[in-house]
């Protein structure tokens, strides 16, 4: 097997939008803590699947620990429109982070009102354990280590890849830091004709968005000195060798350049039978491909077997690629990843945004132009450390900040269905120069855990809607 059937594989999902509308689905991943602010149990976590199940979610538990991994309804509305059309609320790397993936709606205010739905009854649940959902991007307390993984096969292969230069050996590895991270990532479809510019605009801009939405400076219980997205550069402290597969690459020229380029990774696992294997013996996934000599694969417990290439191999591939945004061939989207997860309120932000420049993305596109690409790339590591004070050249980067938000709520306003309105706590940021991660280390250091706690805690009257807000919404 050569190059033309994972090009076709990899490409013959990005069609054009759905009835002139995109869709959007949202991957929202939220820490679960106890009151005093640690990392809740496994049990509590498991227990909340029964629950689930009494609310009508059908539970899923993964084949290799028997654990309750998954819990899932149809959603209705979405299923009118596009193929998946499943609401899914699951565990991350670490048990005590759930991810609510919402199935892809056409506009913002549905996805906002089936959220709302959803963290109810979560919020109902844990209240009754005396537990919080936290609207921030990282545990705040608990220190990461194999003792929060969820042991799902997946995830036991990822301590292979890493190495101890946080994590102590005895509490597993640097890989483990993303057992209490939690992002706010979300998926736009695109068409292929816009795939590749879309892609270039976004990593380049991602410096920008980190701008507006760093929000886990607070960890291990005190505040990093260091970083105020320690979420986003935990990936390159989890896999040093690996940093091509990450963060901002390069720009890329067309979509055979982006597979080109994402065929130099080092390969990790592909699946057989329904098991995943570590591939040992090729340096890039381009030679596990070609097939020259033969592959060996070895299983989690350390079996050796021959494995050849399929096409559908592109798609293991494709998860390994950690770049601020990539393209997704399995849903025909482009994923945006480089954010915290949001204060209460205010969790659609960043989907705002991204479909905002995505809607925009000649204006958008011009905006990137106005730096180099190393430039683009030098703005996002300042931003991890110092959102609203990042400069270029001593400049402050302000006036840029504005025309960013101005492309996005322009985007927004063409389609014509009041979403701008999702942009309004951007603005705010912006005229305070303070991102969530300014605004949590202000009040821990005034009140203390505590008061953090209460801050960045949903709370059961976020989601008291009225009727009328409910019909106007559902009837967009």
């Amino acid at each position: 097997m050569q190059y033309q059937e994972p090009f076709i594989e990899f490409t013959k999902k990005f069609n054009n939008t759905k009835n002139g509308l995109r869709g959007i689905g949202i991957e929202a991943e939220l820490p679960i803590v106890t009151h005093q602010g640690e990392a809740v149990s496994l049990s509590i976590i498991q227990n909340l699947f029964g629950y689930l199940e009494k609310e009508g979610f059908q539970i899923e538990k993964d084949s290799f620990s028997n654990y309750m991994i998954s819990a899932s309804r149809v959603n209705a509305e979405s299923a009118q429109q596009f193929d998946s059309a499943i609401d899914v609320i699951t565990l991350d790397t670490g048990y005590s982070t759930l991810e609510i993936a919402l199935a892809p709606q056409t506009n913002l205010h549905t996805i906002q009102f089936y959220f709302s739905e959803i963290m109810a009854i979560l919020v109902n649940y844990f209240h009754q354990q005396n537990c919080s959902i936290l609207g921030y991007g990282i545990q705040p307390i608990t220190p990461p280590s194999r003792r929060l993984l969820l042991p799902k096969e997946r995830y036991l292969f990822f301590e292979k890849f890493s190495p101890n230069n946080i994590i102590p050996k005895s509490e597993g590895a640097d890989a483990h830091l993303l057992t209490i991270t939690a992002s706010n990532q979300c998926h736009i479809d695109i068409s292929r004709k816009d795939a590749i510019q879309g892609t270039n605009v976004l990593n380049a801009l991602s410096g920008l968005q980190i701008i507006f939405h760093a929000n886990s400076p607070i960890w291990g219980g005190k505040i990093d000195a260091t970083y105020k997205a320690n979420r986003e550069i935990f990936w390159e402290f989890c896999y040093p060798d690996r940093v091509n597969q990450m963060g901002i690459p390069p720009r890329f020229e067309s979509i055979e350049d982006y597979i080109d380029y994402l065929l130099l990774f080092k390969p990790m696992l592909v699946k057989r039978d329904n098991q995943l294997l570590q591939i040992l013996n090729k340096e890039t996934f381009k030679d596990f491909l070609l097939n020259k000599t033969p592959t060996i694969g070895q299983t989690l417990a350390g079996k050796k077997l021959v494995i050849h290439p399929r096409k559908k191999d592109i798609h293991d591939l494709n998860a390994f690629c950690y770049f601020n945004a990539r393209l997704v061939p399995k849903y025909g989207t482009i994923e945006s990843r480089m954010c915290c997860q949001q204060p209460p309120n205010e969790t659609l932000t960043p989907t705002a945004v991204t479909l905002g420049l995505l809607e925009n993305l000649e204006a958008a596109a011009t905006l990137m132009e106005k730096f180099p690409w190393e430039t683009w790339k030098e703005i996002r590591l300042n931003a991890l450390q110092h959102t609203f004070k990042t400069s270029v050249n001593g400049k402050s980067l302000l006036p840029v900040l504005t025309e960013f938000l101005d492309i996005a709520t322009q985007g927004l306003k063409k389609r014509g269905l009041g979403e701008a309105v999702f942009l309004a706590p951007l603005y705010e940021r912006l005229k305070r120069k303070k991102a969530p991660a300014d605004e949590a280390i202000n009040i821990f250091e005034k009140q203390g855990m505590k008061g953090f706690l209460e801050h960045c805690s949903f709370k059961t009257e976020t989601f008291s809607m009225s009727n009328s807000y409910i019909n106007e919404i559902q009837n967009i």
